[in-house]
């Protein structure tokens, strides 16, 4: 099973019209930075700055909040030479190089050790920033970021004979204020170049045959991961390959379509590149059954009760899904949960009354629609957990509500409806309401 599980990934690969690479911690850790780790190496990297500050890892030295700029910049100086400026790609970036081939590819990080970018791949989007680019302070979205990778190494050669002053700390040229490293904070720009060229692939690819492959992404993280499962999940020529030892997270909506390598990148890039390997390896998970045609026109008469005339469109987010709803005097849109959160927007027709109960016993309702006279809103959230029930108002002679509602594209299919016995309990004075926006159960 091992060795088909690998086959069927370099197939994937094969055939993939294009491939998005997306990398997190685990992808520098396997190229030995590891923002968290106490050892022997912090002590190599920042030196004194250690028992100065009591650091006990690379990122407290980085977010640290310091009152002596020099020794900021110090600390900035003594991680960037050794991990940026002495920086050379090594062979898990030659062995993703191989993997990747001539196909159309993008590298989509969190990392901000640049090594993407030193390791000559140009489709890149850095989405926290780079330790080798700078912003003003006092204006980082009207002045220039600058590159700050020789800047860096100056103050650390100046740093190491002890001649730094603060004279030699990095100044905007055009107003004179500090430059502050540009990373996730009240300062930071965004690539916006890079952001363009990240558009412009997902645009391209997000209906073709695309692959993910996910790199040292633990399960929790929302800023990559889910997002790029989202975009696996939305289409069905996608394909989605993970690879973290001891947490690999593979939803059931893309379980067809995914592999993942419980192991180092080194020894997953290893199996990859050969066809073997003795690796624990999860998925692809089995088709699950097809139902009949019986139990599809039964399906749909279920699903008709919740959302009574819909289409589903892309959104405008990878991943993302739009659904129109429309909703008459005849067939409203009974109680169900929302399980995701949702924005719920007025489309056309007749005002839509959304009803809602929450998880913390609060009953309210919404006009969505455009006359503010009659307190009417163009669109709301509703928090997940929400049971809701949408209706027509039946108020400018149209005959229908149509109402659109944003939802993530592998969000669970399945619909929570609650028990009338139990939220007439919580809800006493909405009992004719429950009762009547109810599934006859």
């Amino acid at each position: 099973m091992t060795n088909l599980g690998i086959k069927t990934a370099q197939k994937w690969l094969k055939d993939a019209d294009a491939i998005l690479v997306t990398a997190s911690n685990g992808f520098s850790i396997s190229e030995g930075l590891n923002l968290f780790a106490n050892d022997e190496k912090l002590r190599t990297v920042l030196g004194d700055l250690v028992d100065k500050y009591h650091f006990q890892n690379l990122l407290n030295a980085l977010s640290y909040h310091y009152t002596n700029k020099l020794d900021q910049w110090r600390a900035y100086a003594r991680v960037s030479e050794y991990y940026v400026y002495n920086y050379h790609p090594g062979e898990l970036m030659a062995d993703l190089k191989k993997i990747l081939g001539n196909k159309p590819s993008f590298i989509w990080t969190s990392n901000v050790d640049h090594h993407f970018k030193i390791g000559g791949f140009d489709n890149l989007l850095e989405i926290e920033g780079s330790w080798t680019s700078g912003v003003c302070s006092a204006h980082p979205q009207e002045h220039p970021v600058v590159s700050l990778n020789e800047t860096l190494h100056q103050i650390y050669e100046k740093d190491q004979a002890g001649t730094l002053t603060e004279d030699d700390l990095p100044t905007c040229e055009e107003c004179g204020a500090p430059i502050a490293m540009n990373v996730p904070g009240p300062t930071f720009r965004m690539n916006q170049e890079q952001v363009q060229g990240f558009k412009q692939f997902i645009e391209q690819y997000q209906d073709k045959n695309i692959l993910v492959l996910e790199l040292g992404i633990g399960p929790h993280n929302q800023l990559i991961k889910a997002p790029s499962m989202q975009l696996v999940a939305s289409n069905s020529h996608a394909h989605y390959i993970t690879i973290n030892k001891g947490q690999l997270l593979i939803p059931d909506v893309i379980g067809e379509r995914s592999i993942g390598f419980s192991s180092s990148i080194q020894e997953a890039f290893d199996a990859l590149l050969t066809g073997k390997g003795e690796l624990e390896i999860q998925g692809p998970a089995k088709p699950a059954p097809k139902l009949t045609p019986e139990q599809q026109a039964e399906q749909e008469k279920m699903l008709k009760q919740f959302y009574p005339s819909y289409m589903v469109d892309r959104g405008i987010r990878p991943g993302e899904l739009t659904m129109y709803m429309t909703v008459d005097k005849d067939h409203p849109s009974y109680l169900h949960m929302i399980q995701d959160g949702q924005s719920l927007m007025y489309s056309l027709g007749d005002a839509a009354i959304v009803h809602c109960f929450t998880q913390d016993g609060q009953y309210y309702s919404v006009r969505l629609g455009l006359d503010k006279t009659k307190k009417e809103v163009h669109g709301f959230y509703v928090n997940a957990g929400t049971f809701i029930a949408i209706e027509d108002a039946n108020d400018s002679g149209a005959g229908f509500s149509q109402v659109s509602a944003g939802i993530s594209a592998n969000a669970s299919s399945e619909l929570l409806v609650p028990r009338v016995d139990q939220l007439t309990k919580l809800f006493p004075n909405q009992k004719e309401l429950i009762e009547r926006l109810s599934v006859k159960q």
